[in-house]
């Protein structure tokens, strides 16, 4: 999830907390937030960033540290801090629970696995999430002015978030049934959901020296948008592949690949993208390579 939703699900959820347990709401706030702190290695440069976002901010290694500190501060007498940091835990769950429903993967384990998990369920950006939260928001805001009732609402929202992500993984379910049916191997295919609808994903088959990408109705399983790529990963240069903005981006996706070369009479342009992710036509991650006549680099451009 982007860091504007998160937030704005802390706040949703924590209105209810404010005046009867005002440190744990800040703390389910600042919670929600926390975690994405690690977007700050980006001023360290791109490889920095997609190294270490998701990472140890959204792994059990953090909350676990948090978790610690909250019944430290309860033995020692603390209550208003440990209520602080029970409340920056649970926040921090919510939004690791979040991040793992999207598609480059969240190192949750650490430091027990370096691996990154994604569950493909909901896309980073999605409009139905901020609508209900935004609405949500709302309505607690105008409608609600007891402390009851705000608790009430609170708790409403969060069960209603819980229904949509169950709702969204299900449909995610339906769909990689659809489209791993057709017995292409299923670490070959890609189902990616879009922002704006909840039942629309978008599908890549990898089959080697080329790709298919469509765009899959989950609910009717009807295939449309259909478009094919050539991966042109063969033959491309070592200097290419061997580079550390390929290596990269191969760690987070297999689905990255060599889609496009342009000759010119002093070399050539070789373009490469990540062909899971294609809402807003987006091109992050997306790696120019300019070479010269001898296959020597002579720029690249790396969009992160």
């Amino acid at each position: 999830m982007d860091i504007v939703t998160h937030a704005l699900i802390g706040s949703v959820a924590a209105a209810g907390a404010l005046e009867s347990h005002p440190a744990f709401a800040v703390g389910l706030v600042a919670g929600n937030v926390v975690p994405d702190l690690d977007a700050f290695s980006r001023v360290a440069g791109k490889q920095a960033f997609l190294r270490f976002h998701q990472t140890y901010t959204h792994s059990v290694g953090a909350m676990g540290l948090v978790a610690g500190s909250a019944l430290v501060l309860m033995v020692v007498g603390q209550p208003v801090w440990a209520e602080l940091a029970f409340g920056l835990v649970t926040g921090m769950l919510m939004h690791v629970g979040l991040d793992l429903t999207n598609s480059y993967g969240v190192r949750c384990l650490w430091p027990f696995s370096s691996k990154r998990f994604a569950l493909d369920w909901i896309f980073f950006i999605d409009a139905v999430i901020l609508a209900y939260t935004l609405l949500a928001g709302v309505l607690i805001a105008l409608f609600m002015s007891n402390e009851v009732g705000r608790a009430g609402g609170s708790i409403a929202y969060v069960v209603g978030l819980v229904c949509i992500v169950l709702v969204r993984a299900w449909l995610a379910k339906r769909a990689r049934a659809k489209v791993c049916s057709s017995g292409l191997p299923a670490e070959s295919i890609s189902i990616i959901p879009t922002t704006w609808s909840p039942r629309k994903f978008l599908v890549c088959r990898d089959q080697g020296d080329r790709a298919w990408l469509s765009t899959l109705d989950g609910i009717s399983g009807i295939e449309t948008e259909d478009q094919s790529v050539s991966i042109l990963d063969l033959g491309l240069s070592g200097k290419v592949t061997q580079s550390r903005e390929w290596t990269t981006m191969r760690q987070l996706s297999s689905f990255f690949h060599a889609v496009k070369q342009e000759e010119a009479s002093d070399g050539r342009e070789v373009e490469c993208r990540d062909l899971r992710i294609r809402n807003f036509n987006t091109r992050f991650g997306t790696l120019t390579v300019r070479l010269d006549e001898f296959d020597e680099v002579v720029s690249k451009k790396w969009e992160v």
